[in-house]
């Protein structure tokens, strides 16, 4: 890649199956895995960027195991972008889930980079 940025995707399986070979049929490196129950097997500090769009994963569930792992994987540096109802809709349940992100990425010490429209960097 040009700017020598290394990403990682996170999806579901369920309604971003294609995302896989849509990204292989680019020549974009692209793997499935499961991401609960054990590491992915990625090197500590592989990816620049990890980015979950619309991807409807509860990150604090289990006392955020999962975002543990993104911090895990991610490099001094580099970026975690959520974009999620809970970033930009107001209704009680998720603007919960908001605070209940924000606590937990506090704790790992990230900062909150931008928050625009549906998209939270940190």
């Amino acid at each position: 890649m040009q700017q020598n940025v290394t990403a990682l995707s996170i999806a579901p399986k369920d309604v971003h199956e294609n995302q896989i070979q849509f990204a292989l049929e680019r020549g974009v490196p692209a793997m499935v895995s499961v991401f609960a129950t054990r590491c992915l097997l990625y090197p500590s500090q592989a990816f620049d960027l990890i980015h979950c769009l619309r991807c409807r994963i509860n990150w604090t569930r289990d006392d955020g195991i999962l975002l543990l792992e993104v911090n895990r994987l991610l490099r001094a540096g580099g970026y975690f972008v959520w974009a999620a109802q809970p970033v930009y809709k107001h209704e009680e349940n998720l603007q919960e889930q908001w605070k209940e992100m924000e606590n937990l990425i506090s704790r790992i010490c990230w900062e909150l980079v931008k928050k625009e429209g549906y998209i939270a960097i940190w």
